[in-house]
């Protein structure tokens, strides 16, 4: 009987764990998601102040909005590429890893 309640009792241990295990996977998928989000829209927004820049002439002043942008850009692809591989997704990784590499001579180009 001893040797049933011990087994029952790791069964609900591990049980427990894994279930801990999912919702903390779960937090951290989010959590890269909004990371994605918010920085896509940031670094969208330092691309289009760039472009303004350059139009108006201040070439300064557009590169380093542009290297910001390239930094916000990597750092919003990285979170959606750990977000994806912590889903196990695949599909598209080769295209994400090709855009991230475009943020990067973005934000080296100047």
């Amino acid at each position: 009987m001893k040797q049933l309640l011990a087994f029952l009792f790791i069964l609900l241990i591990f049980g427990l764990n894994n279930q801990v295990a999912k919702a903390e996977g779960q937090e951290s998928f989010e959590i890269l998601m909004q990371e994605w989000n918010q920085k896509k829209e940031l670094a969208s927004q330092y691309l289009i102040e760039a472009e303004d820049a350059f139009k108006s002439g201040d070439e300064l002043s557009g590169c380093v909005t542009q290297q910001k942008a390239g930094i916000y850009g990597i750092e919003a692809t990285e979170s959606l590429i750990k977000a994806m591989k912590s889903k196990g997704a695949t599909d598209g990784l080769e295209n994400l890893e090709a855009g991230l590499n475009k943020w990067k001579e973005l934000r080296d180009f100047c």
